[in-house]
């Protein structure tokens, strides 16, 4: 799935994931490690790295430039949105309600001073928009987003998107935390120069994707042969 994301689909014309879009997620998973880094160096308001195991947030924190370029260089996001969570996503508030209740100076309000995590998670949640408008499939790819969570998104309008991040930056965490064999094993060979362990590594995150995606679509036509029941 690593390989195949950028390669050519029968009877297409273009990669599902563009070299633009590959580069937009590299940046963005670099600053997501800043943004880890940062919280590192602070020593206080750990939101990010209290996910992940202690052992580890001195090292991402002291990734070299070369270790921090091939760790980042990923087919999808070291971050997660909720996308997964069909269940979370269907909890937020419907735009047209909200919109209703709003004047344009709430939909529109700036934090007086908004935290890293949420400046981020509205960069994140806004460019999410972006690939799952302009290309569903890739937004599968990327954030493993279950088609409800992708008609929901994109019928959005951009206000109530970034809203949203503003308000709910706590949607940005670290992906798969738990997972024993991803970060740690990400860390450590990208801080080892291990190119080929590197590249395993970053074969299972796309196998957890594969795996979550699995599981929306069983839920989803679940939730269908209920309704046309």
């Amino acid at each position: 799935m690593l390989r195949n994301a950028t390669e050519e689909l029968p009877g297409a014309t273009a990669p599902v994931l563009s070299a633009a879009v590959l580069a937009r997620i590299h940046e963005l998973n670099l600053d997501y490690i800043e943004l880890l880094t940062a919280e590192h160096n602070a020593a206080a308001g750990e939101s990010q790295l209290q996910h992940l195991p202690c052992k580890l947030h001195a090292a991402i924190a002291e990734l070299s430039p070369t270790a921090r370029a091939a760790l980042t260089a990923l087919p999808y996001t070291l971050y997660s949105l909720g996308f997964e969570d069909e269940k979370l996503w269907r909890s937020l508030a419907e735009p047209a309600a909200l919109g209703a209740s709003l004047s344009m100076e709430d939909r529109y309000a700036q934090p007086h001073r908004a935290s890293l995590q949420a400046s981020l998670c509205e960069v994140a949640l806004l460019y999410a928009w972006h690939v799952a408008v302009s290309s569903p499939l890739a937004a599968r790819l990327i954030y493993a987003m279950p088609e409800s969570v992708v008609q929901q998104l994109t019928a959005a309008p951009l206000w109530y998107v970034r809203r949203l991040a503003v308000h709910h930056a706590s949607l940005l965490l670290p992906r798969w935390p738990t997972n024993p064999g991803f970060w740690p094993d990400l860390v450590r060979f990208a801080t080892e120069g291990d190119v080929q362990r590197l590249v395993t590594v970053k074969v299972l995150g796309s196998q957890l994707i594969a795996a979550e995606l699995q599981g929306s679509t069983l839920q989803w036509a679940r939730l269908r042969a209920r309704y046309r029941g």
